[in-house]
């Protein structure tokens, strides 16, 4: 229990007794830019990548049908534009933190061939301690 007493800008209006500390939300989420990573994984993004191509087809080509949009359905044969790469960690009460790195790419001839829905689920809870104290820094310098 926490007692402080309140103040406006000029005198004391009473004193607040405080309990316990929530958060309005139950789940943070945090991101984290990708520096480099190993060419084990670079392959691995690639695959998911190569899938991601194909799930935009498979929805554009969904969307053109049920919905008469003209949506394009064809990657060029050209590397994808890469637009954002970076590891996502969910904390939500109750439940297991997850990590996934995310991947945002585009057809380097078509930018309406955008795919952002591109993930690799990873197990980095040996890194949760580390993980932990530099989540809780940048809270901490951000906030206060």
């Amino acid at each position: 229990m926490m007692k402080w007493k309140a103040r406006t800008e000029t005198t004391n209006i009473g004193v607040l007794e405080l309990g316990s500390l929530t958060f309005d939300e139950d789940c943070i989420e945090v991101s984290i830019d990708i520096c480099d990573m190993s060419d084990s994984l670079k392959a691995e993004v690639e695959k998911a990548i190569e899938l991601g191509k194909i799930q935009l087809v498979k929805d554009n080509e969904s969307l053109n049908t049920e919905r008469g949009y003209s949506l394009p359905t064809t990657w060029s044969n050209k590397s994808v534009v890469m637009d954002f790469t970076y590891l996502r960690v969910v904390l939500e009460a109750g439940k297991p933190t997850t990590y996934k790195i995310c991947i945002g790419f585009h057809d380097a001839d078509n930018e309406y061939m955008t795919q952002w829905d591109c993930e690799i689920t990873v197990d980095l809870s040996e890194y949760a301690n580390e993980l932990k104290k530099a989540i809780i820094k940048v809270l901490v310098d951000k906030f206060f």
